[in-house]
């Protein structure tokens, strides 16, 4: 996240693909903002991985921003 944001969102979309499942994940650093990619996946665990890194991601932006102040 940048100085002075509020917060930041993910969106998941998950669908099943001849059985398969699909998970597309996108996501803002602002709550008004435009959306970026953050991955695609192709299972339960991988979609588990790639909202861990995001999370981790905005904790790591905050702590910086309040480090750097």
């Amino acid at each position: 996240m940048t100085a002075g944001r509020e917060g930041a969102v993910l969106l998941l979309s998950a669908w099943l693909d001849g059985g398969a499942l699909r998970v597309r994940l996108t996501a803002s650093d602002d709550l008004g903002g435009p959306t970026h990619p953050v991955g695609v996946a192709g299972d339960v665990d991988g979609a588990c991985e790639l909202v861990r890194r995001w999370l981790q991601d905005v904790v790591d932006a905050d702590e910086t921003l309040r480090r750097d102040g």
